[in-house]
């Protein structure tokens, strides 16, 4: 059973309290024990000066501190961030799909999964320039975010490959076929043209209890009739 993590802020907070009380009692402890030993007529003043120059001091030392350790959580989150994102598309990567997907499959949710390959990739690299490729594949992840229904997951998992996760009840003829239409109306990434964009489609409906690695097998050998049959289409897996 997973212990839940206390808020870094709260952390940082509890901890400051901890330090400043420690330092307090520490020095009034001491500040003590100096006049049990010694003596001395100014027991009050020296006690108040013990507990105010702590107060004083180790707030700004512990919030030296904890602005360091709040700036390195801030750069830890970004990091992870950074981890799971595509860096082109702005897309979840392969690997932050992995995890979704399989917490989603997890948990008994109805889904599907619809692995789309844009035909032809090389061929508008080879043809048009990267930059021309990387026009195409931003344009095709900004397509399919959109016409993803609510509670997908979109994702980009290769190079001009990208998954989506939807909802059972998603109806994916009507789904791919918005998809292709949008994609036909990609603009020109160059001097030269890219007149229509094309996408091969495979899918496969998620079996009760069934593991991300044998959906996605799925999948893909759906994708592939699809480019046998002839690309630009779509094939649902058995």
């Amino acid at each position: 059973m997973d212990v839940p993590r206390k808020n870094p802020a709260t952390r940082l907070i509890m901890g400051g309290l901890l330090v400043v009380g420690g330092s307090v009692a520490a020095s009034m402890l001491f500040t003590h024990l100096s006049f049990v030993q010694f003596g001395d007529l100014e027991y009050r003043g020296a006690m108040w000066a013990a507990a105010i120059v702590p107060l004083l001091v180790a707030p700004t030392a512990y919030g030296w501190v904890a602005l360091l350790s709040w700036r390195l959580h801030l750069a830890n989150d970004a990091l992870d961030t950074l981890a799971r994102r595509d860096a082109l598309t702005g897309l979840d990567n392969r690997r932050a799909f992995v995890e979704a997907a399989r917490a989603r499959l997890a948990a008994g949710e109805p889904l599907q999964l619809l692995v789309a390959d844009i035909d032809h990739f090389k061929r508008i690299n080879d043809s048009m320039g990267h930059a021309a490729g990387d026009e195409a594949l931003v344009h095709a992840a900004g397509v399919l975010t959109q016409a993803a229904p609510h509670g997908s997951i979109v994702a980009r998992i290769g190079g001009e490959e990208f998954a989506l996760l939807v909802p059972a009840a998603t109806d994916p003829t009507a789904l791919v076929a918005r998809i292709a239409a949008e994609l036909a109306h990609m603009p020109a990434p160059s001097a030269a043209g890219l007149k229509r964009m094309t996408c091969s489609f495979g899918v496969a409906a998620a079996h009760p209890g069934e593991r991300l690695d044998s959906l996605l097998s799925r999948a893909d050998a759906a994708l592939y009739a699809a480019k046998d049959g002839g690309r630009d289409r779509m094939a649902l897996a058995s």
